[in-house]
């Protein structure tokens, strides 16, 4: 048997000259045309706003970060006394929304 020499520092063009690669979702370029289809846009319902962003205007990231700021203080207090987690109820008050604290009950079985 002979031995076939390997032939060495060549060039990545030398060593694939003559090779055709066969395009498959692995080998594909992202700018390829041909192999990526573009995904359909889902189309928006009604007038584009639904009704869980029309809530969210009310509430900013300012206005989240005063009232985040106002519970923090609120837990801490309740941590100071002993109690580890509170519970918290948004009620409507006339024209204001409140927000009540109180410990969080555990709901264990007495027996």
């Amino acid at each position: 048997m002979a031995k076939n020499k390997i032939p060495k520092n060549r060039s990545l063009e030398d060593m694939f000259a003559g090779v055709k690669e066969e395009v498959t979702f692995e080998t594909a370029d992202w700018d390829d045309e041909e192999t990526v289809a573009k995904r359909p846009v889902a189309k928006k319902k009604g007038t584009g706003t639904s009704a869980e962003d029309f809530r969210k205007q009310f509430f900013t990231d300012e206005l989240q970060q005063r009232v985040g700021t106002l519970l923090l203080e609120i837990k801490m207090a309740y941590y100071k006394d002993g109690v580890g987690d509170i519970s918290l109820e948004v009620v409507k008050d006339g024209r204001n929304v409140v927000i009540k604290t109180a410990p969080k009950t555990s709901k264990k079985l007495k027996k």
